[in-house]
C-alpha cells in the first residue's frame, strides 16, 4: 500500500508470487494424481488408453508392445508435468536463497 498499489496489484504482484511459492508442492502433488487417476487433460483416460492397449494386443499378440507404449506415454506426460513444475519452483525461488 506505501507504493501506491491498489489491492489487486498487491495481491498480484507480491503476495501472489509468495503464497504460488509454498504452494507448489502440493500442486504438482495433485497435478501428477489428476493425470495418473483421471482423464488427461479430457481427452484421454487410464482406462481408455489401457482398453485400447488390451484390444490390440489381443489382436497382434504382442501385449508387451503396446503395453509398454501406454507405459511410455504416461512417462512423458508426468516426465514434462515434472519439469514444468520444476523451472516454475526455479523461477519463483529467485531472491529467496
Amino acid at each position: 500500500m506505501a507504493c501506491g498499489f491498489t489491492p489487486l496489484q498487491v495481491l498480484w504482484c507480491i503476495v501472489g508470487p509468495q503464497m504460488l511459492r509454498h504452494t507448489l508442492p502440493g500442486l504438482s502433488n495433485n497435478w501428477l494424481v489428476m493425470i495418473k487417476a483421471t482423464a488427461i487433460v479430457s481427452v484421454i483416460g487410464l482406462s481408455d488408453l489401457m482398453n485400447r492397449a488390451a484390444q490390440a494386443a489381443g489382436t497382434t499378440r504382442e501385449p508387451f508392445l503396446f503395453y509398454g507404449a501406454a507405459a511410455l506415454l504416461y512417462l512423458a506426460f508426468t516426465t514434462l508435468s515434472e519439469l514444468g513444475f520444476a523451472w516454475l519452483a526455479r523461477r519463483l525461488a529467485i531472491g529467496t536463497r
